[in-house]
């Protein structure tokens, strides 16, 4: 038995007429006979009773129908869902960001795509490195924007963009009247850090332990819009990344490029290397490759 042979005999039964169901169907009636004879077979009862004048419903095809006519109402569904789901007329898509990506690059694509796609389900996660990469894992999101992370199995990185690590300090600190500065020359500062347990302070870390550089810290907030508050009251400059000069309140504060080593975090798309994104993953990865891809966050002192 197959969808045809259900589809045949949900028709016949609707019309009771094998003509006019055959007529449905697009098909000949020894065509639809051959079915009707083929589905009995298979069962090993008969459904219906045939005469010159007129098809009857035995008992065994009335018991038959509801069943029939479900295979066929399930299988028609599910055909018009996917042919749904592939002309994006439905469904949903599940990313994940990490705050950096969450704050500048992500809003503006997600309305262009609910713009085009108003159909189809956004769900959006953000948060830390680690979280973000857990929901890829965990198969919660389609794909993440995000950085490398230290364990990648399993996982496959499309780079982007690199995110620039620049200093910041406020107006009045005897820092703001350079364009840029090296890490040593910030050795005697009190600095404002990202707590260790997040990527760009990992980033930072790695990067300085090969210079036997030390940073003394002021403070060590988790969230980059904090450390730009704190700078910003006087508290002393502070360590962000560029992609967060468009977000911050920039009237109290200036941005230095940092050098010797210039630090860049890379930004790109995270996928599961054994999961197949679906039409509307597809399109919305796509639609941030085209959008982020070569374009770093614009740095400006200003």
């Amino acid at each position: 038995m197959n969808l045809k042979h259900f589809r045949a005999f949900d028709a016949v039964a609707r019309h009771l007429h094998f003509t006019r169901a055959a007529e449905e169907l697009n098909i000949t009636q020894p065509t639809l006979s051959l079915l009707i004879r083929q589905l009995e077979a298979s069962l090993a009862v008969t459904l219906l009773v045939r005469s010159t004048r007129q098809v009857e419903l035995t008992d065994m095809g009335s018991e038959f129908l509801p069943f029939a006519r479900n295979v066929v109402r399930d299988s028609e569904a599910a055909m018009i869902h996917m042919r749904d789901l592939a002309s994006l007329r439905s469904g949903k898509v599940s990313v994940a960001a990490f705050p950096s990506v969450s704050l500048n690059q992500l809003p503006g694509v997600i309305v262009e795509f609910r713009q085009k796609y108003p159909d189809i389900q956004v769900q959006l996660h953000d948060g830390v490195l680690d979280a973000v990469i857990d929901k890829v894992r965990d198969g919660q999101a389609d794909f993440a924007l995000a950085s490398v992370p230290d364990e990648a199995r399993g996982l496959s990185f499309q780079q982007l963009y690199d995110d620039e690590i620049l200093l910041v300090a406020p107006r009045d600190h005897p820092l703001a009247k350079h364009t840029s500065v090296g890490w040593r020359d910030i050795t005697d500062e009190q600095v404002i850090m990202p707590s260790q347990d997040t990527a760009v302070r990992r980033s930072i870390d790695k990067a300085l332990a090969g210079q036997e550089i030390q940073i003394r810290t002021a403070l060590e907030p988790a969230l980059i819009q904090t450390i730009a508050a704190l700078v910003a009251a006087g508290t002393g400059p502070g360590v962000i990344l560029a992609s967060f000069l468009r977000v911050i309140d920039r009237s109290n504060i200036v941005a230095l490029k940092l050098k010797d080593p210039v630090i860049q975090r890379p930004v790109g798309i995270l996928t599961r290397e054994d999961r197949q994104l679906g039409p509307a993953a597809t399109v919305l990865k796509n639609m941030f490759a085209a959008r982020l891809s070569g374009a770093p966050p614009k740095f400006t002192r200003s």
